[in-house]
């Protein structure tokens, strides 16, 4: 088996460089994560730059599948959150729950039709 470029991938996808961080045989999160402190992208860099650019343009950026070297959409996002999710970054801003609200009329007649065969009764 050939080596694919996971860190590369997804240190653009995090960074927005494109940094030679070479290729690996299989996809390892804390690998991932080293590679990216080795090359000055710790996770509190990472995070600067993901709420600077936020509204901008999108984070993590886009990767073109022919920057991912073989590796699947599918898989390449996985890898992505797991590398977020490591990094502390898996949600950029967190929000409280939202507050119970008043139904108005509309959602309360919406809610109180039901199809035929739900039997009322």
């Amino acid at each position: 088996m050939t080596g694919r470029p996971w860190h590369r991938a997804l240190g653009r996808a995090l960074t927005g460089c494109d940094l030679d961080l070479g290729v690996q045989e299989r996809f390892e999160v804390d690998a991932a994560v080293a590679a990216l402190a080795a090359a000055g992208w710790d996770a509190g860099r990472i995070g600067a730059h993901a709420h600077a650019v936020a509204g901008a343009e999108p984070w993590p950026h886009p990767v073109p599948a022919d920057a991912r070297g073989g590796i699947g959409p599918a898989e390449f996002h996985a890898a992505l959150i797991r590398t977020r999710e490591a990094l502390g970054l898996a949600v950029l801003t967190v929000l409280p729950p939202s507050t119970r609200t008043r139904l108005d009329a509309d959602e309360r007649r919406l809610l109180a039709d039901a199809p035929p065969h739900f039997g009322r009764g």
